[in-house]
């Protein structure tokens, strides 16, 4: 049986808690993970045409029946969504859980998803309100070093921002699970909802979220301490209130499932505690190699010995067991959409606030670079219109997310945000006209000793364009990076030296340009068409 046919047979399950115990007696729950990992993401193996949808035989839409046309029904039938945002769920990760893996052939994969932060608190101000780092400036975990909760609080942005936006236009908004980093800071917030959210129920006790017990939840308004029963495991608590909220909201819904796995340290569900006994860190063609012609701050690194790898295996093993917890909370979503007749109204988008890596260019274990195992993320899309197994190359960004759920529920994002609504994108499979030929990622901040996102190894602070064929970096002190992702998918041969100094510069120009962007000028700037560079 599919785990597809599986929701499908537990489509008479009843709401909250019982969803997650009827999922464990069918097995959905705690499947043994034994898939191994490709060299190579979707994002970077062999492609088609930019910006080509691609079907395979059996869903190709010309050749489908009118019948199975019908079961996918349309974009326009689309009356609710739910966002499944995970925690550090990298490409490798992803496909290392055979269910997660599974929901490709259920819904649309967007294969070039990039963030525009590979680190938590940046990532998450960009989806809420759809603008690159340098236009809101949270640029970090905390607001000692210029981010956090507090400075998204105060500079305005918590007050105009996607939920805002959706409950102008009379929308239910639902947020279960991490907020912002920092969130709550300072004495009397604790119980502080911020503006937009109908239903809200997420974790004031920060640090202690992490581990996934022994957590204080502001559940609208009023705080709840949870233990260190089973039952008192974070990811469960706050998908059973999702389901529970699914099943009651009145549609034009939005609910946001923000889990914190497979973040470290990586919490495990007992039921998930014996899986994955054979996973070890992606053995990529890059796995501890050192790249050619590398940037200064790489040089410095120390080689990884065989101690030190062994305890990137074991670090991994435990973030597939916690990532299994990613995918029990997409079962439950699943399941109550069928239950209560809303899987055909109802759009689930499943991504990551940023990557990951660990061994990779000999680099030890974290985020925050600008190579492919944390900027591009895993997204699937499933619901009406979604067609089941399709793939979309184009360029997609972490700050399309909220043109496109507005646009979805009749709302509408504001002229200044930076991103662009992928709904065309959606409905066609095919780039529309002046789409994007580059997506930004920034690293404007640091993390301190203290953030759970301290990393030793980070690199300084730089700027990266990402096209179909290149990725070109530029650090703050000026060091500069660029890789052939055609023919060097796994980015292990910095060529900036030795490349077109045509196509270097206007590489260059792009980068220059989409760093001083803001509003109708950032998709100005990404569709720039460089010179030597496939559009």
């Amino acid at each position: 049986m599919t785990d597809h046919q599986r929701r499908r047979a537990i489509a008479g399950i009843t709401a909250g808690a019982t969803a997650l115990a009827t999922l464990a007696a069918v097995g959905v729950i705690g499947l043994t993970s034994t898939a191994s990992q490709a060299s190579t993401p979707p994002a970077e193996a062999a492609r088609p045409t930019a910006g080509a949808l691609a079907l395979s035989p059996s869903t190709d839409s010309a050749a489908m029946s009118p019948q199975a046309a019908a079961e996918i029904g349309s974009i326009d039938d689309i009356d609710n969504v739910v966002l499944v945002l995970a925690d550090d769920l990298d490409w490798a990760l992803f496909r290392e859980v055979p269910r997660l893996a599974a929901l490709q052939d259920e819904g649309m994969t967007f294969t070039h998803q990039v963030v525009a932060d590979s680190l938590c608190c940046p990532s998450r101000a960009s989806i809420l309100r759809s603008q690159y780092i340098h236009n809101h400036l949270v640029i970090s975990n905390t607001s000692e070093t210029g981010g956090g909760w507090p400075t998204f609080r105060d500079s305005g942005a918590e007050a105009d921002c996607l939920p805002v936006w959706l409950q102008t236009a009379g929308r239910t908004t639902a947020l279960f699970g991490k907020y912002l980093n920092d969130y709550p800071k300072g004495i009397g917030t604790e119980s502080t909802i911020p503006p937009g959210w109908s239903e809200w129920k997420v974790p004031v006790s920060r640090g202690d979220s992490y581990t996934g017990y022994d957590y204080v939840l502001n559940e609208n308004g009023r705080l709840k301490t949870y233990g260190s029963e089973p039952e008192d495991f974070l990811n469960d608590v706050i998908t059973t209130d999702a389901v529970e909220f699914i099943g009651s909201a009145p549609d034009g819904f939005f609910a946001m499932l923000s889990v914190y796995n497979p973040h470290k340290p990586a919490p495990v569900a007992a039921r998930n505690a014996n899986t994955h006994f054979d996973t070890v860190a992606p053995r990529t063609p890059s796995y501890n190699v050192r790249n050619a012609n590398e940037p200064t701050w790489m040089s410095k690194l120390k080689p990884l010995t065989p101690w030190k790898q062994g305890q990137l295996d074991d670090m991994w093993r435990q973030r597939a067991q916690s990532a299994e917890s990613v995918a029990d909370s997409v079962d439950a979503v699943m399941a109550e959409l069928e239950r209560t007749g809303r899987a055909d109204s109802t759009l689930v988008i499943v991504t990551s606030d940023n990557g990951y890596h660990a061994g990779v260019h000999g680099l030890s274990n974290g985020k925050r670079t600008a190579f492919r195992e944390d900027t591009v993320v895993p997204m699937v899309m499933i619901g009406p219109g979604m067609t089941p197994g399709a793939r979309v190359d184009a360029l997609t960004a972490t700050v399309d997310l909220g043109p496109t759920i507005t646009e979805l529920l009749d709302a509408q994002a504001p002229d200044w945000t930076d991103g662009r609504s992928l709904v065309e994108l959606m409905t066609t499979g095919q780039e529309p006209g002046g789409w994007r030929t580059a997506a930004l990622s920034e690293s404007m901040g640091r993390s301190v000793p203290g953030d759970p996102d301290y990393q030793p190894q980070a690199p300084p602070m730089f700027s990266a364009l990402r096209t179909q064929e290149w990725l070109f970096v530029v650090y703050r002190d000026g060091e500069q990076e660029m890789y052939d992702l055609v023919n060097d998918p796994n980015e292990m041969t910095n060529i900036a030296a030795s490349a077109d100094p045509a196509l270097v510069a206007g590489l260059y120009s792009q980068l220059q340009a989409m760093r001083a962007c803001s509003g109708i000028t950032c998709r100005t700037a990404d569709s720039i068409i460089v010179p030597g560079v496939v559009g």
